[in-house]
């Protein structure tokens, strides 16, 4: 039976392989062609919690669409529920019109969530909307014939993960993968007419491993050749930030949750998802809904460096999605009516933005670009990265006069709006403006590299004696520098030779190459400290979160609650372990590590500390300790965990914090690696 069972997986993996490399990258281009031109979607999750709403016995749940697993409900009692589930208001026509009117080229729907139940009449269990509630009707039918209807594509997510089948965990996988989900899959890749995409979740699970998800990906293809599949359907992804680490991993496309690309994908496709609020299923005391603006700003943004943006609506347990999402949609679907053009069938450009408040895209077959303006300018823009064609006529979308222009001695493209336009509702629509422009894009230098004695690319540095910075270009270009933080331009001093620091200094540089923009300015803080003679980290942290290097944790500056914000120091599935030398022996009573918890983005508070001291920085001893339990925690802080002792006198201090190592059993990213975050050690 072993052996059996190994050639059936070398099978899949031959399968796998030869399926990849048979599509030519003209054949892959041309599939994914209909879904890089549409750019947006609307992302429908809906089930059996809509019943719930976010309420367990009494109780607001932090959970909508996971409180099975929040509450730790007992699958009869879900099952309970799931028995009044009745969405009699339910109008498969009414929610596409809404997804049109939106302006959404296209419609993803849970089919099956982690719960397990099926929203179509499905064969292979009755844990079903047909046969398992009062609805008594296939929900996901009448969606594909409305959506076949409007012409407008429609997509199936899918949980790998179950929480509600026997065999989804444990030793009989194998039997709920062959017996159970393939053939569900095979129900919706065959009954419901041509699927758009297949979204798959949950591949997370201990379980699940990469040969399997390459084979269910050609198991999916084999079924529709022409469907899209995105990377969760293997072990790709990472984290929330949802891109493949290797690019060979199964999928077509990486799934960033509840976040944008800073850079782009970097060559492989990408679609944010992300919420109207702060849930994806229904959840009632959920009211705090993003803006339109925000919504329109985000479109814009991923548009421009070259994703797709997947938008989420939870319906009620009517099967009503909310009004305010609702409202949201048809104010996207307006500014889209006029500024359609920018968006659908665009393509990235390698500068996509020119500062906070420019976006760019092009046409598709590049003759025309698109300046998306966030903010509006005043009686006056300048854009610096556009070279429009000579006599040509720039356009404000939706406003039918051509604009007046003018190109300045520095090459800036400077446009004079009417006197009209500065009065708001005289505009064409609120929120962005976009600009028609025939010509192309200026190429731009790159910024210049900052980099201290001990790390390369910094925006921040601490130094105890003295530090030297030299700056660098990834190209052939002069560097032209200031260190007292002004702007510097091509009069400033032309960087010949490393810097010396000894005093705090803000260093910015520009990189001008011949025949290109000078590039936008590299900035970096380095700042002189005297609370410690070193700091030294055992373990070195993610390259992707380093913060502001190891003196970064001794630096008095506190982390926002965005890990991303640059201040914190990440270690994924390692410990934090920090050696300190204070330079002389001094009384301490109390060190505290400051810390991140955002458990939504694997992001744990540490197992426990240890904190270890000596007088030589030979022989260390045992000073104090914490322990804690990792329990669920709901939305994301930041702690400060103490450690008090009697007063001690030493001069060596050492700091261990243990990560929890891999998401606990009850966590969505079960068996995944955990990440635990600092951003500053205290001592007292």
């Amino acid at each position: 039976m072993m052996r059996k069972g190994l050639i059936l997986a070398c099978l899949g993996l031959c399968l796998a392989g030869s399926l990849a490399q048979a599509e030519t990258k003209k054949a892959f281009d041309e599939r994914m062609r209909w879904w890089r031109d549409a750019k947006f979607g609307m992302f429908i999750h809906f089930g059996p919690y809509a019943v719930l709403g976010g309420v367990y016995k009494g109780n607001n749940s932090a959970a909508a669409e996971w409180i099975m697993n929040e509450e730790n409900i007992p699958i009869p009692e879900y099952e309970a529920y799931a028995q009044q589930f009745d969405p009699a208001q339910f109008d498969a026509k009414a929610w596409v019109a809404l997804a049109k009117a939106g302006g959404a080229r296209y419609i993803i729907i849970t089919s099956k969530h982690h719960d397990g139940f099926a929203m179509w009449d499905s064969q292979v269990s009755p844990y079903t909307i047909a046969r398992f509630t009062p609805f008594k009707r296939d929900l996901l039918r009448e969606l594909a014939e409305a959506c076949k209807e409007a012409g407008i594509r429609l997509g199936f997510y899918y949980s790998i993960m179950d929480w509600h089948h026997p065999d989804a965990k444990g030793e009989h996988f194998a039997e709920y993968r062959d017996g159970y989900l393939k053939p569900q899959l095979q129900e919706l890749l065959t009954g419901y007419g041509k699927v758009g995409v297949l979204w798959f979740d949950g591949e997370w699970i201990e379980e699940w491993t990469e040969p399997q998800g390459a084979e269910l990906y050609n198991f999916v293809r084999r079924l529709q050749p022409g469907i899209i599949i995105n990377n969760r359907v293997g072990k790709g992804r990472n984290g929330m930030q949802g891109m493949s680490l290797d690019q060979r991993s199964a999928g077509d496309f990486g799934t960033p949750e509840q976040e944008i690309l800073r850079q782009g994908g970097a060559g492989m496709d990408w679609e944010s998802c992300m919420t109207t609020n702060d849930s994806w299923g229904y959840k009632q005391s959920d009211q705090n809904w993003k803006s339109a603006e925000t919504l329109i700003h985000d479109l814009i943004d991923i548009a421009a460096k070259g994703g797709n943006y997947l938008l989420n609506v939870g319906p009620d347990a009517t099967g009503v999605i909310p009004e305010a999402a609702q409202e949201r949609f048809r104010e996207m679907g307006a500014w889209l009516k006029i500024n359609g053009a920018a968006i659908y069938g665009s393509r990235t450009l390698p500068e996509f933005g020119e500062g906070e408040r420019i976006r760019y895209t092009r046409s598709s077959d590049g003759k025309t670009l698109y300046a998306m303006v966030l903010q509006w300018p005043g009686t006056t823009l300048r854009l610096r990265y556009v070279e429009p064609k000579k006599g040509s006529r720039i356009y404000l979308l939706g406003y039918k006069k051509p604009l007046i222009w003018r190109q300045n001695s520095r090459g800036e493209v400077v446009i004079s709006l009417p006197e009209l336009l500065q009065r708001a509702g005289n505009r064409p629509c609120p929120y962005a403006w976009v600009l028609k422009i025939s010509g192309r894009q200026r190429p731009v230098t790159q910024p210049p590299l900052i980099s201290s004695s001990i790390k390369s690319g910094v925006t921040n540095g601490l130094f105890v004696d003295a530090e030297t910075v030299t700056l660098s270009a990834a190209e052939a270009a002069e560097i032209h520098y200031t260190l007292d933080g002004r702007m510097p331009d091509r009069n400033s001093p032309l960087y010949t030779s490393p810097l010396p620091l000894k005093e705090d200094t803000e260093v910015q540089a520009i990189a001008i190459a011949p025949g290109k923009v000078a590039s936008v300015a590299a900035g970096a803080q380095f700042t002189r400290t005297t609370r410690v003679k070193q700091l030294l980290l055992e373990k070195s942290p993610s390259m992707k979160y380093p913060g502001w290097g190891e003196l970064g944790l001794i630096d008095a500056q506190r982390g926002g609650p965005d890990f991303h914000d640059g201040s914190w120091i990440g270690f994924e599935g390692e410990d934090l372990d920090a050696s300190i030398d204070l330079g002389e022996a001094k009384s301490i009573s109390m060190v505290a590590l400051s810390c991140l918890e955002d458990q939504n983005s694997w992001i744990f508070l540490p197992a426990s500390i240890r904190l270890l001291t000596s007088s030589d920085g030979r022989n260390y001893v045992t000073t104090a300790e914490w322990k804690a339990e990792t329990r669920p925690a709901a939305g994301v802080g930041r702690m400060e965990i103490s450690l008090m002792f009697n007063p001690k006198s030493c001069r060596y201090l050492r700091i261990q914090a243990s990560n929890v190592g891999t998401c606990p059993a009850w966590h969505k990213g079960a068996g995944g690696k955990a990440w635990l975050f600092s951003d500053e050690i205290i001592i007292q």
